[in-house]
């Protein structure tokens, strides 16, 4: 504690080397600001469903506005040296007057973010900002030396007061709580650094509301008279700009990387994209086997009982074949739907792991196609993936199936799964007839172009090794690290 008012040699020094450099000081604190806005201004102008993204505009034009104004108090003193007076204190008076819409736009900033979420006769709130400015602005014109005796000095550092307990001061403290009301949308996000950078970025704002809104020039009212600038540097040796620059540093910290979740909802519209694409793909695969498969089907089927119904009394043995031989068209159409529906189904329900999914696979086409389907596993077999991984793989392995079977002839299928701590692997071995991959190459493909869209999704690597009358083998390789689940991690 310092007696008798003197300050200890270090503290003065420390005065003296900022009153010396306090251009320096000024203009760093303005480069803060202009930086933020400029940064927030850029990333405004990506999509996001976010309330705090929506809103980021407003923020982005006050950094800029706050950080141009904090520049007249280097720029204007150097026009003084070669302008008429008069003239400079019109541009002092354009300083306070942009220094105080730049704190009108903090305050819509804040107050925006409160809005949101209430009833709609709530959402006029923003506009409260610019009545408050209305009423700064009448104050600041009749207070002035064209309404009353006041020196120029007095009236810019009242005016530059009032700006900052009207404006300034609430709109960070409604910055602060716009923005706790918004942790429940980052939480819901699953992204616990992203939540802790928007408390962070509550904890600058609440700073800025000190060293910007709280603490005024000084001023012969309370507590402008008390509590000001003069006294925060005679205290600490620091200017009061140093400590609004070292708060803006905090804003422009805490909230470009708290904008970090523009990537993650790219990212997500992204795999949501895929999804779509994936549902999409699946669906018009499913229309093309239907038609050309099962309601081909049920046409000869039409047309043989009509001819067998016709023909009954004349040729009953014939009409005896056809009709037998229509029920074991209906047979296989029954069969072939109740493919397409466990195709559908959601493998999340029914399987944990992969080679739970597989067993049932092998299962399930021993018993519909009358095929021999074995299944051998090597490795750590407990490994759970993603539900939208194990899809993939499930419907990879259909697909491979099915084309052995009904385009290759297959009767012996051998499903492999490998699994290591980097990587689990599959493949579908068959002894069907093969085929040429130049031919494959030149055709649409449409079946094996899907098992390559699967594996694109998973990015998983994918080959397909066969030639006619060897049969065809089908290789999966997908990385472990991000489709692992946390059971099974």
């Amino acid at each position: 504690m310092m007696k008798g008012g003197a300050a200890p040699a270090p503290m003065s020094t420390l005065r003296e080397f900022f009153s010396t450099n306090e251009i320096v000081v000024v203009f760093g604190y303005g480069l803060v600001f202009f930086l933020l806005g400029f940064a927030l201004t850029l990333q405004s102008r990506r999509p996001s469903e976010l309330t705090v993204a929506r809103a980021l505009p407003l923020l982005g034009t006050f950094g800029i506005l706050h950080g141009t104004a904090e520049w007249g108090h280097v720029f204007i003193p150097i026009q003084a040296t070669y302008m008429p007076a008069e003239n400079i204190v019109l541009l002092w008076a354009v300083h306070g007057t942009l220094l105080a819409v730049a704190f009108t736009f903090l305050m819509q900033f804040g107050l925006r973010l409160v809005a949101e979420g209430l009833p709609r006769r709530y959402h006029f709130l923003p506009l409260v900002a610019w009545f408050a400015f209305a009423v700064w602005f009448a104050g600041y014109v009749f207070r002035g030396p064209f309404f009353r005796d006041v020196s120029i000095v007095r009236w810019l550092d009242e005016g530059d007061a009032f700006a900052r307990y009207l404006l300034a001061l609430p709109g960070a403290l409604l910055t602060c709580y716009g923005l706790s009301r918004q942790a429940g949308e980052f939480r819901r996000m699953g992204q616990p650094r992203l939540l802790r950078m928007l408390r962070m970025s509550v904890f600058a704002f609440l700073l800025f509301a000190v060293a910007g809104g709280l603490i005024v020039p000084e001023a012969g009212f309370f507590p402008a008279r008390y509590l000001n600038t003069g006294l925060v540097f005679r205290w600490t040796g620091l200017p009061i700009e140093l400590w609004r620059g070292l708060a803006g540093l905090a804003i422009t910290l805490f909230v470009t990387r708290m904008l970090e979740v523009f990537d993650v909802e790219q990212a997500r519209r992204m795999e949501q994209a895929e999804r779509i694409e994936a549902v999409l793909e699946e669906r018009d695969r499913i229309a093309r086997e239907l038609h050309d498969g099962i309601i081909q089907r049920l046409y000869a089927v039409g047309l043989n009982l009509e001819f067998a119904r016709e023909q009954i009394d004349e040729e009953p043995a014939e009409s005896k074949e056809r009709i037998e031989y229509v029920m074991e068209k209906l047979d296989e159409s029954i069969r072939d739907l109740r493919h397409y529906i466990s195709n559908l189904r959601s493998p999340k329900d029914e399987h944990r792991t992969l080679q739970e999914a597989m067993a049932h696979i092998a299962s399930e086409y021993k018993r519909g196609f009358g095929v021999s389907v074995t299944l051998e596993t090597r490795g750590d077999t407990a490994t759970v993936l993603r539900p939208e991984v194990l899809n993939h793989m499930l419907q990879i392995a259909r697909e491979s199936l099915t084309n052995a079977i009904r385009h290759g002839g297959a009767q012996r299928l051998r499903i492999e799964i490998d699994s290591n701590a980097t990587q689990v692997s599959m493949a579908i071995i068959d002894d069907g007839s093969g085929f040429d991959l130049s031919e494959e190459a030149r055709a649409t493909g449409q079946g094996l172009r899907n098992i390559r869209q699967r594996a694109q999704l998973m990015g998983a690597h994918v080959d397909i090794d066969s030639e006619p009358g060897r049969g065809t083998t089908v290789s999966v390789a997908v990385p472990l690290t991000p489709w692992v689940t946390e059971a099974g991690s």
